[in-house]
Order: structure tokens, then sequence, then C-alpha cells
């Protein structure tokens, strides 16, 4: 369904959207991985890193195309997430904080669970806390998607409570927020939108 490539810094989709991204250089890539994703939907992730020297990864940018398959009729909808404009094309994004552990544990087989067991396979530690910026990109029918997601690392500390949406001082929180937007978007760029 999807075959994504990446290249000379350059992520480059031939359908799903047909779009070419290009990843700052300071980002590993880890390669990528396709399933089927709850007997519902395909999928194609592609992972790039920055780790510190114990191999656990500090930044995590997560290409991920998702089509679900011909036998249902579902569709993706994300009511509570607002747009944006990235390099011509309409994203929704959103931004939150993730239990990598927790979450591994009571969601197997998840879209997440594959990233930490395909970042296991590549020797890499992916766990503990992150807080995420989220872009997702939706096609007319609503049956296809490229979900884009930024996530750093969070200590225990950060996550019980330095960085916690709605953790800090109300107006400490959106400047945290908006740095942490401006991280995301610059840490990829779209170079050739969808048509």
């Amino acid at each position: 369904m999807f075959k994504a490539t990446f290249s000379d810094e350059l992520l480059i989709s031939e359908a799903l959207p047909k779009v070419s991204i290009q990843i700052k250089p300071v980002y590993h890539y880890v390669g990528c991985s396709n399933f089927i994703l709850n007997d519902v939907a395909g999928v194609e992730q592609h992972l790039f890193i920055q780790a510190d020297v114990s191999r656990r990864v500090q930044l995590l940018l997560w290409f991920q195309f998702e089509g679900f398959l011909e036998d249902n009729q579902h569709s993706y909808h994300y009511p509570d997430m607002e747009e944006i404009q990235l390099g011509g094309m309409a994203f929704l994004h959103d931004t939150g904080l993730h239990d990598i552990d927790r979450d591994y544990l009571e969601r197997p087989g998840s879209d997440s669970s594959h990233v930490v067991e395909h970042l296991r396979n590549q020797g890499y530690l992916y766990e503990g806390g992150s807080i995420f910026k989220r872009f997702v990109w939706l096609d007319p029918d609503k049956r296809n998607e490229l979900m884009i997601i930024y996530s750093e690392y969070l200590t225990p500390e950060e996550y019980q409570a330095d960085l916690r949406l709605g953790g800090k001082q109300p107006e400490v929180l959106p400047e945290a927020l908006k740095a942490l937007h401006t991280r995301a978007v610059t840490s990829f760029r779209i170079v050739e939108p969808a048509r």
C-alpha cells in the first residue's frame, strides 16, 4: 500500500500523500516497518532518532503512513485537533504526554508498541515518559493519513511534574508548549507538498 523511501535526508512518498520531506541531518534513520494494525489498517512507519551514549532515545521523529483496508468502511476523525499549514499541506495537530512503558503493556500490537519493538531490535531504549507534538494529514475521504510525531524524552521528575500538561504555572505552560511546537516544526521540512 505504501512504499516511502529515505535517501539524502529526504523521505519520499509516491502516494497517500505524494510528498517529499527533508529531515534535519542531526537525526539518525533507524529504518522502517510495515504491519496490519488491529486487522483494519495497513501501516508503514519510518523512524528517526537522537540517542545518548547509553542508546536511550532522547528525540524521536516518527512518520506513519496509514490507511484502512478495502474490506472495511472505517474513516479517521480527529474532532479535537486544530488545523495548521505545513509546507502547503493542511495538518491537524495536538500535544500530549506519553507513558511509553504503560502504553506498551496495555496496548500490545498498537502502533506505538511497534515503535518500541523496532527500536529495541535496533539496540535502542525507548522507555519512560515523553512529551509529543502530533501532526496528522488526511486524504479527502479520510481513509488514509500521514501522522508525524515529534517526541522528547522526559526524566521521571519532568514527566511527573515539570512539564505535565496543566502542571506548570498557567503563565509558564504556554511558553513551554510554544517552544516544543517550534522544535517540532523545525525538525523536518516539507519540500514537495501533496497535490
